[in-house]
C-alpha cells in the first residue's frame, strides 16, 4: 500500500507492506516492512515487523516491531464466561 505525498487518511490500515509519504491518523498493522518517508506524518499506533523512517518524517506513535504483525500490541482481548 502506498499513501502519496498529498494523501491523507483517517482510519486503520492493515497491509503486507506500506510506504507512507502523506498523513495518516489511525492504527497501522503492517505484516513486513513499513517505510515512512520524510514528507510523512503518522499519528496513531504502529505494529510492524520492520520499520524504515527517513529523517524529517513525523512519527507520533506507539510502535511495536520485530514480530510478525498480526494483532496490535495495544489490543485488549476480552473474554466472557458462559453463565
Amino acid at each position: 500500500m502506498v499513501v502519496g505525498e498529498n494523501g491523507e487518511l483517517k482510519g486503520n490500515i492493515r497491509a503486507a507492506q506500506a510506504e507512507i509519504q502523506g498523513k495518516i491518523t489511525g492504527d497501522l498493522i503492517i505484516e513486513d516492512l513499513l517505510t515512512v518517508r520524510k514528507t510523512a506524518q503518522i499519528d496513531g499506533n504502529v505494529t510492524t515487523k520492520k520499520l524504515s523512517v527517513e529523517s524529517g518524517a513525523i512519527l507520533n506513535a506507539t510502535c511495536t516491531m520485530g514480530q510478525t504483525a498480526t494483532t496490535p500490541a495495544h489490543a485488549k482481548v476480552e473474554t466472557q464466561k458462559a453463565g
